[in-house]
């Protein structure tokens, strides 16, 4: 199987996307970089995206709007959130908010290469039906 995963990228921290994006692009993943959701919803409808991975505090439109209009456009997208919290909001419980509008899983920032392969190993494994 040659299909190379496609996953979105969403953060309005450039040099944050540039990171991950430098990580899963060592993995053989097809990375697509939007540094604000209003670009994340175009490349939705236009691209076959096999994961996105969604920071939850940006200021245009925080990610869990995005979560949620990512989800009634696409049930079957899996969504990693990530998030390193704000002010006095605890990275915790603004992922489980995110789990409850249907992120698969949640990264906590800053978290490191091992922690994020394998949560986007995990989430693109899941989504693939066997056989």
């Amino acid at each position: 199987m040659s299909h190379r995963p496609v996953i979105l990228l969403v953060d309005d921290d450039v040099t944050l996307l540039q990171a991950i994006a430098q990580i899963l692009g060592a993995e053989s993943f097809e990375v697509v970089l939007a540094d604000q959701p209003n670009l994340a919803t175009q490349f939705l409808n236009n691209l076959n995206v096999d994961l996105a991975i969604v920071d939850i505090f940006m200021p245009e439109r925080d990610g869990v709007e995005l979560i949620r209009d990512i989800k009634a456009r696409r049930p079957d997208l899996p969504i990693i959130a990530m998030s390193g919290g704000w002010r006095s909001i605890n990275p915790d419980t603004v992922l489980e908010m995110a789990r409850a509008l249907g992120a698969e899983a949640g990264l906590i920032k800053p978290f490191d290469r091992a922690a994020l392969l394998a949560t986007v190993h995990k989430a693109l494994r899941d989504r693939t039906p066997s056989g």
